[in-house]
């Protein structure tokens, strides 16, 4: 879950809970507080938010927010997904994504070469999005 404050945190902490208290009582080393509050870690897993936030008193959802992706350690955002990626994004299978980008249904963006010279491709999240929706309207 990605903190969604480090200010937040260290604003809920102040006067309540210091560092390493906080830490005992959540089962994480002085270390891994100290990073979030820092902003050297911006993520955790979902049982350490659900911990944190009974710690300090506060709904889950107020201090953390649900990652973009199922990587939860991750710092960014993806916006370039490889065609097997955004296959596994869109919930279709590896051949149809390459068919919908054969049709033109999908584009790409060719990012540069690999050793072989052929074109490392990527699919940009805004034409997944944009397919769902043209896919949602046409169903509807």
């Amino acid at each position: 879950m990605a903190l969604r404050s480090r200010e937040l945190l260290r604003e809920l902490m102040k006067g309540r809970h210091d560092t390493v208290t906080l830490a005992k009582q959540v089962g994480l080393t002085k270390q891994a507080i100290q990073h979030l509050t820092s902003g050297r870690r911006t993520s955790c897993s979902r049982g350490t938010a659900e911990l944190l936030a009974e710690a300090l008193g506060v709904e889950v959802g107020t201090l953390f927010s649900h990652p973009a992706s199922e990587n939860s350690n991750t710092k960014e955002q993806k916006v370039l997904l490889t065609i097997p990626e955004a296959a596994k994004a869109m919930r279709v299978s590896r051949s149809h994504a390459y068919r919908l980008v054969a049709d033109g249904d999908l584009p790409i963006i060719d990012v540069g070469r690999k050793s072989s010279k052929k074109p490392m491709s990527r699919v940009p999240v805004e034409a997944i999005q944009a397919w769902i929706a043209k896919r949602a309207a046409a169903q509807s």
